[in-house]
């Protein structure tokens, strides 16, 4: 027997309303200005640097897709495409018309060697996200035009002025195609963080550092064509070190909630007491726990229990600062390391906490019917360091007593070290 592949889905009608014309306008923008603008006639020499990336490019693919595949299935939020190294390149030094069809067949490979077979992904999508690299291709030769450095290779001290225009051409390539992705994904999952859709600190840098080494591979396009395949080995060693690094945090996180696990959140107040030994700053621990979850998922199942437990998760993580954890302890037990914080500043988020997953309300399907859950609270218990405890072990002994006196106490309260 024959294994198939995922079909192409274009249930275009399938997507939110408000999406729609945000796809259209994109992809008839890009087909407008490709069409209306393809650049000066390619040369020779414009033929040998497109060959060249094209070589490199579709190699990069074949030599990554173990890779490649891995980083599909552990992403949860917009992908960094790595091959942007030889698209961005050769917008900078191409005619636009090569350059546009250079992008198309990379990301045509790469879809049918990589993402067709794994996702099956509406291709309504898939035509969107070319479409925004297209438009982000087509950007770069205007911006070097405008900095009169249309020609990468620049003598002296008019070298300083390609770097400026590569710089500027970088952030514009990365906000043509990564705003339109973002705000379409948000429409998408309104519920999503925006720090979900626009990516993070880290993955900014990554797709940062892949349009320099674009930016770069250009500049050795121009002088020795042939060169360009020095840059490949670079390029596959950071593609799997950024494997390495979300492998690494998928393994500190929750499985269900997404959250950090017991080990990770413990290792993370380690730290805080080793940094302690230096700042002499105070810090927090909560123990959080859900009043009455069993009887969730005796009325609703597991599989809502498990939504709620997520949403629960997302609600705490809502009401923190951005160098605040949250640990998924057990159960539906939550723990979470409050840096820079002294016992009443704590107590106030605690409050918070309780208040946010009290108001909480969570939609789940059980069967064919979608069923409100609501009447969710959570008994809290907080724990001060140094007051309460100068060890991990301690801070969490006294936030968990804390935690249940505050279920003896009649649930959906706090508890802290004056009570």
């Amino acid at each position: 027997m024959t294994a198939t592949r995922p079909r192409v889905r274009w249930a275009i009608l399938d997507a939110p309303r408000a999406v729609l014309p945000l796809y259209l306008g994109v992809e008839l923008a890009m087909v407008v200005l490709v069409v209306a603008f393809p650049g000066r006639a390619p040369t020779d020499a414009d033929w040998a640097r497109f060959l060249a990336l094209l070589v490199v490019s579709c190699l990069q693919t074949e030599l990554s897709l173990g890779t490649e595949k891995a980083r599909r299935y552990l992403a949860d939020r917009p992908h960094i495409n790595m091959t942007s190294v030889w698209m961005f390149s050769g917008a900078a030094v191409l005619p636009a018309a090569m350059a546009v069809a250079l992008t198309v067949i990379t990301y045509l490979h790469l879809w049918l060697r990589v993402w067709w077979p794994i996702q099956g992904r509406h291709a309504y999508r898939v035509a969107f996200s070319a479409s925004t690299i297209l438009l982000a291709v087509m950007s770069v030769q205007p911006v070097l035009r405008l900095f009169g450095s249309g020609d990468v290779v620049r003598a002296d001290w008019q070298g300083g002025l390609v770097l400026l225009a590569m710089a500027v051409a970088i952030l514009v390539y990365t906000s043509v195609n990564g705003v339109p992705v973002a705000i379409a994904v948000k429409v998408h999952h309104p519920a999503r963080p925006w720090s979900k859709t626009l990516g993070t600190k880290a993955e900014n840098a990554l797709e940062l550092a892949t349009l320099s080494l674009g930016g770069a591979t250009a500049v050795v396009l121009v002088t020795q064509p042939a060169l360009v395949a020095l840059m490949l080995l670079p390029v596959i060693v950071l593609h799997r070190n950024v494997l390495m690094r979300q492998l690494e945090e998928k393994a500190a996180q929750d499985s269900k909630t997404g959250m950090l696990t017991a080990e990770e959140w413990q290792t993370r107040v380690a730290a805080e007491l080793v940094r302690n030994a230096r700042t002499r700053e105070p810090f927090a621990v909560l123990m959080v726990d859900l009043d009455r979850f069993k009887k969730v998922n005796d009325t609703y199942g597991h599989v809502a229990g498990d939504v709620v437990l997520r949403s629960v998760a997302e609600t705490i993580t809502d009401q923190l600062r951005a160098y605040d954890s949250v640990g998924r302890w057990g159960g539906e037990e939550f723990v979470v390391l409050l840096p820079q914080i002294a016992d009443d500043g704590a107590r106030d988020v605690a409050e918070r906490v309780r208040t946010a997953v009290g108001d909480l309300t969570v939609t789940v399907v059980v069967g064919d019917v979608t069923r409100v859950i609501t009447d969710l609270s959570a008994s809290v218990g907080v724990a001060c360091f140094p007051d309460a405890a100068t060890t991990v072990d301690g801070l969490v002994n006294v936030a968990d007593e804390r935690m249940y006196r505050a279920k003896r106490a009649g649930r959906n309260t706090v508890v802290g070290g004056t009570e």
